[in-house]
């Protein structure tokens, strides 16, 4: 089977979110390897949580993936840093930067 990366580029809210998910699902349950899930320019909304320390529902959905198949999922720092200018507080731990 392939190893994958795929990269997530819209925000949770988006439906290419949801679209992304699906297509992560079905490759693990076709018997294919994800090596990391890479959040870059607005996919880094993933990984920010609100005021009271949630997370978008998408986003939870694809933290519920990476529990269930020990998957990485990765923001951009860069990205992170400079375009949103998150602090760490920000994010959900489950979520690195790279």
């Amino acid at each position: 089977m392939t190893d994958l990366v795929l990269s997530v580029h819209v925000a949770p809210d988006h439906p290419r979110s949801l679209l992304a998910l699906k297509y992560a699902q079905a490759a693990l349950i076709s018997g294919h390897h994800i090596r990391q899930i890479f959040f870059y320019q607005d996919g880094i909304l993933h990984a920010r949580v609100n005021d009271n320390g949630q997370l978008h529902p998408t986003a939870l959905q694809w933290l519920d993936l990476a529990r269930q198949y020990q998957l990485a999922l990765v923001v951009c720092s860069t990205v992170v840093e400079q375009d949103f200018a998150l602090s760490a507080d920000q994010l959900h731990p489950e979520y690195s930067l790279g």
